[in-house]
């Protein structure tokens, strides 16, 4: 079975019209994150993708007509290579001392990634779930002294969004990393991060690879 298609298609499925599927989603399993029904970013936790696609699978067959059998074993076969990397994503994160597992980021991006994967998120430049929101020179001057005290070693952008802010942030701050993290689309071809597991892993590498 071709997943890059599939993925594709779930990021197309998911990555424009979150707010009903995450919402019941959130509702679903009683959970209530700091970030909650604000954050959209759902995606980056494929747990929590994968307890979705029953959900989907259903959809598939009684409103759109597709085939039962034929969904049910493709969605089986998905929920696995999902499990599969959630294990790989955990694994890699292991390497990384429990102190080092601190994020700065763009904005409220990587809420669900951190809640699966055992990191804190600091600090973030725009201290809002919407990319939309702005930031302040009050609040670069306190998140400079955060990371600082934190011993940051790295800030993740996003490719989507202007680096301006962060990188007068890293000037600000002196020595550390400005990384660029696919965060609200997939990857060009050739990027490593063009499918959905390849979004995840690739994510997950610059992570542990700036911060290790």
């Amino acid at each position: 079975h071709d997943h890059d298609e599939d993925e594709d298609g779930h990021e197309d499925e998911d990555g424009h019209d979150h707010d009903e599927d995450e919402d019941g989603h959130e509702d679903e399993d009683g959970h209530d994150h700091a970030h909650g029904a604000e954050d959209p970013h759902v995606w980056f936790d494929p747990h929590r993708v994968a307890e979705a696609l029953p959900a989907l699978a259903r959809v598939l067959t009684t409103e759109v007509g597709l085939d039962q059998a034929a969904v049910e074993a493709c969605m089986a076969s998905y929920v696995a290579e999902l499990e599969a990397v959630d294990a790989e994503i955990a694994a890699k994160v292991e390497q990384l001392p429990a102190g080092s597992r601190k994020l700065v980021t763009n904005h409220e991006a990587l809420g669900y990634f951190a809640d699966r994967y055992g990191f804190e998120v600091i600090g973030t430049v725009i201290p809002s779930p919407s990319s939309m929101a702005q930031t302040s020179p009050a609040g670069l001057e306190e998140l400079a002294e955060i990371i600082e005290h934190e011993g940051i070693e790295a800030i993740f952008a996003e490719t989507q969004h202007s680096v301006d802010d962060i990188e007068a942030l890293a000037a600000r701050v002196g020595d550390v990393d400005v990384v660029t993290l696919y965060t609200g689309s997939l990857g060009p071809a050739g990027s490593g991060a063009e499918t959905y597991v390849g979004f995840l892993r690739t994510n997950t590498d610059l992570i542990v690879d700036a911060l290790g």
